[in-house]
């Protein structure tokens, strides 16, 4: 039973990932005993031998292309999410200005404070509007999500396959302008 998948320390490792990314960065070239210290900084003994055999019978690179994918399009999931958060606040700020102002006036008896409240409110409608219309989208999936589904299918195919999706889809997408 010894050297299947099943019992394969590195496998069954929940830092897995971490080990062969490292591996696939390096494109190989780094020693199973770099390998060993990195298992220990994560708490798990796992032997180079354990390595070599991890990395000879059951490495796939085109898993950890995949995972690095997935990566790249997460990190722009983020990036969205930090567009949208600061948006969100410019909204927040604008509306604080107004409320300052709208406070003032009812105060003053002077006209030119009305007017001031009255421009900002248009000013703060148009922003909103100029803002609401930087995160729409016309799909019910965001890109990243359309991402990761394309990459989740493409995870299914063989790799001689799954490069000529990406071919194809990139040729596709660049006939139609999209980059």
């Amino acid at each position: 039973m010894r050297g299947k998948k099943g019992t394969c320390k590195v496998c069954q490792s929940q830092n897995r990932d971490n080990y062969e990314k490292e591996f696939y960065q390096k494109e190989g070239a780094i020693a199973y005993s770099e390998l060993v210290r990195i298992a220990l900084s994560f708490g798990e003994r796992i032997s180079r031998k354990s390595f070599r055999n991890h990395f000879t019978k059951h490495y796939q690179p085109a898993r950890i292309q995949d995972l690095i994918h997935r990566g790249s399009i997460d990190s722009k999931v983020e990036e969205g999410k930090i567009e949208a958060i600061n948006i969100l606040d410019e909204i927040k700020t604008n509306l604080l200005g107004l409320k300052a102002l709208m406070t003032a006036s009812k105060k003053s008896k002077n006209v030119s404070d009305l007017v001031a409240v009255y421009r900002e409110h248009r000013l703060t409608l148009q922003d909103i509007e100029r803002l609401s219309n930087r995160l729409s989208v016309s799909t019910s999936l965001t890109k990243a999500e359309l991402y990761k589904e394309i990459y989740w299918a493409c995870s299914q195919l063989c790799p001689k396959c799954r490069d000529q999706f990406w071919v194809k889809l990139d040729e596709r997408l660049r006939s139609k302008g999209f980059t």
